[in-house]
């Protein structure tokens, strides 16, 4: 299963998340098991697009951000698939990044075996918490489109594992 692509979208710095957002699209709003089972049908690199822009696309602010992450890793449990996708693009500074954002929730939202409920106003109500998600989606921010324009070099060099081009008549 690979995306259509125009040709004149080649060179479009939206390329990656071109190749995957029929993908995403046709499973939004659906239960996990149906996004489970689009997941299956995807190749490494396309699995690679597919949770991190499950993800990327819910960090828009810093609320979204700190929660998106929390429930990546506590209810989803697909943070190690983020960063194994990030591991398939040799992206280790956002490995890294990764790293350092789950210690953050972790240290924040584990007591002993049991997750915390995370709440978008846990920024407003802890003070210690606000600066270390704040910097963590400022590097964010800097760092994924550091690594789009990464990816989209790599879809280019493996174009046939990604998409086909449409055809224009």
């Amino acid at each position: 299963m690979r995306a259509k692509i125009k040709q004149a979208d080649l060179g479009s710095s939206q390329l990656s998340w071109l190749c995957v957002q029929p993908m995403l699209i046709s499973v939004r709003g659906k239960n996990v098991a149906a996004k489970t089972e689009m997941y299956r049908q995807l190749n490494e690199g396309q699995q690679a697009l597919f949770l991190f822009y499950s993800y990327h696309n819910h960090t828009k602010s810093l609320a979204e951000f700190y929660w998106f992450s929390a429930y990546n890793i506590m209810e989803m449990k697909s943070w190690s698939g983020i960063r194994n996708g990030m591991r398939f693009f040799n992206q280790n500074d956002m490995i890294a990044l990764l790293d350092n954002i789950e210690r953050v929730i972790v240290d924040k939202n584990r007591i002993g075996d049991q997750w915390r409920e995370v709440k978008p106003t846990d920024l407003e109500q802890d003070p210690n918490l606000y600066p270390l998600i704040e910097d963590l989606f400022n590097q964010y921010r800097v760092q994924s489109e550091e690594v789009i324009v990464s990816i989209n070099k790599e879809i280019l060099q493996h174009q046939e594992m990604y998409f086909e081009i449409e055809d224009e008549g």
